[in-house]
């Protein structure tokens, strides 16, 4: 047999709890106007009277009176201010909830924004690029997935804060309720059906705030709707529009926030790099009065070049590409029409990485253009020899070959198929230099006879006479059927105004002009981006490629020529792409020679590129970010200060009440037959309400009387 003691406690119902509750502890007396002004001799009756009070001044004091009331009971608690740990339990770790943890992300997202905030230069040069400055955004050294990682914090932050918004201003709305209570303002206060939606918003429920929406909106509704209900759902949507606004500017930062390229510019003092090219301190104080001989032409006693070596194994890897200091390139440039510019520029793998720059250097050009052969009076000779004569100074036979001699004190002989100090290396190429267009004056600067000397009666050419151009006059001879030209070349066609065929040959004359410049130029990640030339004054820079070409032969040592012409020949189809290819090819040649005695300059100006990736962070979703995060902390510091405002007078016993908690202890709890002392619950019971916890709640009934709560005694 089992104890009594171990046996079920008999459960009491809710509804009898309920009526047990409000008959001891619930029933109104208002008091008659005899009692109010014998208040304080006398308990309470027990019994309503419903006789409200005639005068309006004295409606401001309350005349709802709880049966167990005592006078003076009230106006005991009425200086009472919450006790401190309390206080930190009701407000100060709340509002510490609301301020601190999102006013904390909110600075680390500014302080990684501008702690790594990368401020540009100012570019030297006009960039390649798209310019990435502007006012609109910020650009930031630091991931851009980790730094929108850190701003979405704030998003998932935001919406878990409205519990606690409403938590601190649920002590407002209690003291609303008092006072509201205490001065009778009963149309003000809250139905039933209100207080069970106010408890909902004030406990944060997504589902008691569309009730009451809905309830709002009901056209059918018998009762006001209390302010403290319209306050709280105000609060509450308020948390709401702060999260959501908080969630698109997230999502908007999410969205413009990118990666990007960018070179940081750093700009050193001065230039430190000797990226421009110029003649060489010995070119430049050469003379060359005593012999008229340049300094590429080292034969002058008195004036010894002591890099006379290296400066012509310089010209040879210029030629073929092959320098390790220096390099020709070939451009288009706006002031040349019809042909390109060489010009000599550093070794790229001299150069720093990442290193842009303006310098001076030296630029060749070479015009040509094709002489019509009927001013040349090219005829065919024995079907296969071309004789032409376009002047005095320059005539010959194609296809003879040249008349070699075995004397060494004749390199020279006389050879009746050329014209004066012609060179003549092949029987199918014959050239001339010249001092004009026309080909009609041979350009000897030094005053060499026809025959590997120098002729006295001929000065040499002082430096203001060097001309800039100068021309030279090629007559040269081309197999058609040897795949020399491209198919459908307009070179090998039947144009009498520029070519001479016969016989499986074509023969043509080029008049070729060439200019020397100064240049100046920008390069810019790794590619020239402008370029201006000067044509120099005189052709000293020229001389010291043409002087060069000694007569001491009369092949004129050059195998070159032949070797171009047929790289020109397979360079297109039209005449143009011929010329153009023709001249670039010779302009390197010129400039190969003039550019072994040549030395470094000192960049004019200078920049170091850093190339990184940084994140494009926009400042308006930015802004607007920090701006609805901070706005949480403002409204947690005016809520507390209300909420401590509102806490005198044990305003806490009424917010403990507004609560899921504080509801279900009045309905389950153990105070329900009046053990406190005021025969209500009061805070005490709620807050200790989890520590002594012993009871149980039951479902009761049966499904056909239906169920209801009770509690298990």
């Amino acid at each position: 047999m089992e104890s009594d003691s171990r046996r079920p406690k008999i459960p009491t119902s809710f509804s009898e709890r309920v009526a047990a509750f409000v008959t001891r502890r619930n029933t109104l007396d208002f008091p008659s106007r005899e009692d109010v002004v014998l208040e304080g001799t006398a308990d309470p009756p027990l019994t309503f009277h419903n006789e409200l009070p005639p005068e309006e001044s004295e409606t401001g004091r309350s005349f709802i009176r709880w049966q167990y009331h005592k006078p003076g009971a009230e106006d005991s608690l009425e200086p009472e201010i919450l006790h401190r740990e309390n206080l930190a339990k009701a407000i100060v770790l709340p509002a510490t909830v609301i301020c601190v943890p999102i006013a904390l992300l909110a600075g680390t997202l500014l302080a990684l924004v501008y702690i790594y905030k990368v401020k540009p230069v100012t570019n030297l040069f006009t960039p390649k690029g798209t310019e990435v400055q502007g006012p609109g955004f910020v650009l930031v050294n630091f991931s851009a997935t980790r730094l929108v990682f850190v701003a979405s914090f704030l998003s998932t932050l935001a919406p878990l804060l409205g519990s606690f918004i409403l938590s601190l201003f649920a002590l407002p709305i209690s003291r609303k309720l008092r006072e509201e209570s205490e001065k009778a303002q009963y149309l003000r206060l809250p139905t039933p059906f209100q207080m069970s939606l106010l408890i909902g918003i004030l406990v944060a429920s997504a589902q008691q705030l569309r009730s009451y929406l809905w309830y709002l909106v009901r056209r059918r509704r018998v009762s006001s709707i209390s302010p403290v209900l319209h306050a709280a759902a105000s609060m509450m949507l308020l948390s709401l529009f702060l999260a959501g606004g908080v969630f698109i500017a997230d999502t908007a930062l999410h969205y413009t926030t990118s990666t990007i390229e960018f070179d940081q510019i750093s700009i050193p003092p001065q230039p430190v790099q000797e990226l421009g090219r110029g003649l060489s301190d010995f070119c430049l104080k050469f003379n060359r009065t005593n012999l008229g001989l340049p300094c590429s032409v080292d034969q002058d006693a008195t004036q010894p070049d002591p890099n006379a070596n290296s400066e012509m194994i310089e010209t040879s890897r210029l030629l073929h590409d092959t320098s390790q200091t220096s390099q020709i390139q070939v451009t288009a440039v706006d002031e040349l029409d019809d042909a390109h510019l060489a010009y000599l520029g550093p070794e790229q793998q001299t150069v720093r990485p990442n290193t842009d720059y303006r310098a001076t250097t030296i630029g060749i050009s070479t015009e040509c253009r094709l002489v019509n052969p009927s001013s040349c009076g090219m005829v065919l000779w024995n079907d296969y020899y071309t004789n032409f004569t376009c002047t005095d100074m320059f005539h010959g036979t194609l296809g003879m070959p040249p008349n070699f001699s075995t004397s060494a004190n004749e390199s020279r002989p006389p050879d009746a198929y050329r014209s004066f100090l012609m060179y003549k290396p092949a029987p199918n190429l014959m050239y001339s230099f010249f001092n004009e267009s026309g080909l009609k004056n041979i350009y000897n600067t030094v005053g060499y006879n026809d025959f590997n000397g120098f002729d006295l009666s001929i000065l040499p050419y002082s430096d203001s006479q060097l001309v800039n151009p100068f021309y030279m006059g090629l007559a040269v001879r081309m197999s058609t059927t040897s795949g020399q030209f491209m198919p459908g070349s307009q070179m090998v066609q039947n144009n009498t105004n520029s070519t001479f065929l016969a016989n499986g040959v074509v023969d043509f004359v080029l008049d070729c002009a060439i200019f020397s410049y100064d240049v100046s130029y920008t390069w810019v990640e790794g590619e020239l981006q402008d370029m201006n030339i000067v044509r120099t004054p005189n052709g000293s820079v020229l001389e010291i490629f043409h002087g060069y070409q000694l007569y001491s032969t009369i092949s004129g040592g050059d195998p070159d020529l032949q070797s171009f012409l047929t790289q020109s020949s397979l360079s297109g189809t039209t005449t143009d792409a011929f010329l153009q290819a023709f001249g670039s090819l010779y302009s390197i040649k010129v400039l190969s020679t003039i550019g072994g005695y040549t030395s470094a300059r000192m960049s004019l100006a200078e920049q170091q590129r850093d190339r990184m990736l940084l994140s494009k962070v926009p400042l308006p979703p930015l802004a607007i970010l920090i701006a609805w995060s901070l706005s949480y902390p403002i409204l947690g510091l005016v809520l507390a200060l209300q909420a401590y405002r509102a806490s005198r007078g044990n305003i806490r016993d009424i917010a403990a009440k507004l609560s899921l908690l504080g509801l279900s202890q009045a309905a389950f709890g153990e105070n329900r037959k009046g053990t406190s002392s005021g025969g209500t619950t009061s805070r005490v019971d709620v807050a200790e309400v989890r520590r002594h916890e012993a009871r149980r709640v039951v479902v009761d009934g049966s499904a056909r009387q239906g169920f209801e709560f009770a509690v298990m005694l």
